[in-house]
């Protein structure tokens, strides 16, 4: 038992010896020297939107860590470092256009820092101003649409604002987006005059003005599921999978899905076309998929949507599947849509998690252009799904005014 107890003893003292001497371990590259580096040299700066392309030659010396470039915007001391493998550094998100001071530096691999070399730029318009300049607000079925372009694809924020009863302008919602063409829709609505207002941020903290707009929002309902019917005209993808047919997605039960038969009616497009039941000025659409499916499988992933007052009975499988019954006027076209997930990623993951699967479990929502004709029939043209030959989809929500269309 004592020799255990020396043993232990040895093994602590050992331990607290180790934690001692680790503790004192210096953290990163150990200095090898005092000398700093040689400066940049022929140092060019292009002013680019919301910031600058700095462009430079490095020193012929082998001892270069990285570059760094110093600035100061808006109080705010700020860094950007770049790689010795590059021969520019990148200034970005400033959303001024008023003259910026950068020093920058040679470091090495013993942290040794050269002289700077000193330059000012003044930006050029920042994405954000941009963007703000291009927004533009219309009226939505329930609510109002905002459009703006991106070009630059510029990370950012839109809010939209509506007014309450008190006369107090409160935030109702922000979508993030990257796209070039984004729009923003914010329903729930009466059909009179509203108060609303947009503001953007981007990534670095820019805000940009407010933009405001009083709009009469254009009535609209959740159409009636119970007057909704199949129309099986020719070349449609009627095939049923284990007694799961099209009309599942009008029961009101999410669990209970639609389900085509793999490998018939292909190769793609495949259709399916209904009957609302009733002429309706069409406003939107949202589509929600089977549970745990959201971008994989059958589900669709691009698809047109098109509409009809009525059709024409008696044609051939030939004309329904060939497009004549595009080009012959009673069909209109309502889009060419398709399922994206809201990260940006594309690849096929039934239930990604996160942001995906929020988006997929709330349905896919798509709108439709306010100047459409009113329609009774719908038509699908599924063109792609995310991985397989066939289709399924748990429910379908349509919305519109069937009120002034009623005779």
């Amino acid at each position: 038992m004592k020799k255990f107890n020396i043993i232990f003893a040895i093994w602590i003292v050992g331990i607290a010896g180790l934690v001692s001497s680790c503790s004192e371990l210096p953290f990163g590259q150990t200095p090898t020297d005092h000398t700093p580096p040689s400066p940049l040299s022929n140092v060019v700066v292009e002013s680019i939107p919301g910031g600058a392309k700095v462009i430079y030659d490095l020193p012929n010396e082998k001892d270069i860590s990285y570059v760094k470039c110093e600035y100061t915007y808006k109080g705010e001391k700020r860094i950007v470092r770049a790689s010795v493998y590059n021969n520019y550094l990148i200034v970005e998100g400033l959303g001024t256009v008023e003259p910026i001071d950068i020093t920058l530096y040679v470091v090495d691999h013993s942290e040794n820092v050269s002289t700077g070399v000193s330059k000012t730029f003044i930006p050029d318009t920042p994405p954000l101003e941009t963007i703000f300049d291009s927004v533009e607000i219309f009226p939505l079925f329930g609510g109002v649409s905002v459009r703006w372009t991106n070009m630059g694809t510029t990370e950012i924020g839109v809010t939209v604002f509506s007014e309450d009863s008190l006369g107090v302008m409160r935030e109702g919602r922000t979508q993030y987006s990257k796209e070039e063409s984004g729009e923003l829709s914010f329903r729930g609505y009466t059909p009179v005059e509203h108060h609303f207002a947009v503001r953007i941020t981007d990534k670095w903290g820019n805000v940009s003005g407010t933009k405001e707009a009083v709009i009469i929002p254009l009535f609209e309902r959740l159409l009636d599921k119970g007057k909704f019917l199949e129309v099986a005209l020719p070349g449609d993808n009627t095939s049923v999978n284990n007694n799961r047919p099209l009309k599942n997605c009008w029961d009101g039960n999410d669990e209970v899905i639609w389900h085509t038969v793999e490998g018939q009616f292909m190769p793609f497009p495949m259709y399916f076309t209904i009957d609302l039941g009733v002429e309706a000025k069409f406003s939107r659409m949202t589509l929600r998929a089977r549970t745990n499916y959201y971008y994989s499988n059958h589900t669709f992933r691009t698809f047109e949507a098109w509409g009809a007052k009525d059709y024409k009975r008696g044609m051939p499988t030939e004309y329904w599947t060939g497009g004549d019954w595009k080009e012959d006027g009673d069909w209109e076209m309502l889009g060419d849509y398709e399922v994206k997930r809201p990260s940006g990623n594309t690849a096929s993951i039934g239930n990604p998690g996160g942001e995906d699967t929020a988006y997929g479990q709330a349905g896919y929502g798509f709108n439709v252009p306010i100047d459409a004709e009113p329609l009774r029939y719908l038509r699908f043209v599924i063109k792609t799904t995310w991985s397989s030959g066939a289709l399924h989809m748990a429910e379908f929500y349509f919305y519109g005014d069937d009120e002034t269309t009623e005779n």
